[in-house]
């Protein structure tokens, strides 16, 4: 069965405004980066500094407030996904990525358009207020695997395939309603990836509150320190395919938006590595096995 709870949005536009800042407005999406970038002009997006770099003007830092910054390499986004949940009392969160963010409905990236041009697509005050008036969480449009499950481009991309083992432990102890639904995401050909979303702030925390738990229990149960950095964000990986799952248990309509990628990507290449990796002769976990089994010979 396919995830059937989200829409597409109407190709419809509205203007900007908004302000982040508590007691002003009632909006915080956080776009997460460990470099200087430019946001979107609305005042609803506010820059989420992660890692350990200089700070960046502008930004509030995951390492404020109460945090888990230090999970960065491990977590990924999702420190910065913390740190909004513990520290802003806005009425609506959302994250977003400093090379992706959500557009607003309708819109689509044209070739060779300035990434101004580009971010001047993103989601607004009045596109999140609309769809929010209509829908529970605004979602990326789903990623399509077209040939494959998402467990099985996860076990083709990534070697901790066998925490969705120790998810299923967790989720028979703790949440048993959750455990068939989490099968079922898993065995689906599409997701919603990237850790993007938008909600009430009622929704994000009741997520974020369901979320860590998850994600700790899985954590206390594996040693990632041996792997390349590639594979230590596993706690971020795995947490792309849960969001499907959390949604659909408590019954929440979602719409999907547009994806805008702010860096060029060269096509030809992202589409020929894709192909390669479905015909398994680009295999990312089988070279990372192969790393660390060369790494133990040598210990």
């Amino acid at each position: 069965m396919e995830f059937m709870c989200c829409e597409q949005a109407m190709d419809v536009r509205f203007g900007t405004g908004g302000d982040w800042i508590t007691g002003m407005t009632s909006k915080a999406i956080a776009v997460v980066g460990a470099k200087p970038v430019s946001l979107p002009r609305d005042e609803m997006y506010v820059g989420v500094q992660v890692g350990d770099g200089a700070d960046i003007e502008g930004w509030e830092r995951d390492n404020t407030g109460i945090n888990i910054s230090q999970k960065n390499p491990t977590y990924c986004e999702l420190t910065a996904h913390y740190w909004l949940w513990k520290n802003s009392d806005a009425q609506v969160k959302g994250l977003m990525h400093y090379r992706r963010i959500l557009g607003s409905p309708g819109v689509r990236a044209v070739p060779f358009e300035s990434m101004d041009e580009r971010k001047a697509k993103a989601l607004t005050s009045e596109d999140v207020d609309e769809l929010l008036s209509q829908y529970d969480v605004i979602l990326p449009k789903a990623h399509n695997y077209i040939s494959e499950t998402a467990l099985e481009h996860y076990e083709k991309t990534h070697i901790t395939g066998y925490c969705f083992d120790i998810i299923r432990e967790y989720m028979k102890e703790n949440e048993t309603e959750y455990l068939s639904v989490f099968e079922s995401v898993l065995q689906r050909k599409s997701s919603h990836l990237f850790n993007m979303f938008v909600s009430r702030a009622t929704t994000f925390n009741a997520y974020s509150a369901w979320l860590f738990p998850v994600l700790e229990y899985v954590e206390e149960r594996t040693d990632v320190s041996t792997y390349s950095a590639y594979e230590q964000r596993v706690y971020g990986y795995l947490s792309e395919l849960l969001l499907d799952v959390w949604i659909e248990v408590n019954n929440f309509s979602c719409v999907e938006v547009p994806v805008l990628f702010l860096q060029h990507q060269n096509l030809p290449k992202r589409y020929a590595i894709g192909l390669l990796k479905k015909m398994g002769i680009m295999n990312p976990a089988k070279k990372e096995i192969q790393r660390l089994d060369k790494a133990n010979r040598k210990g």
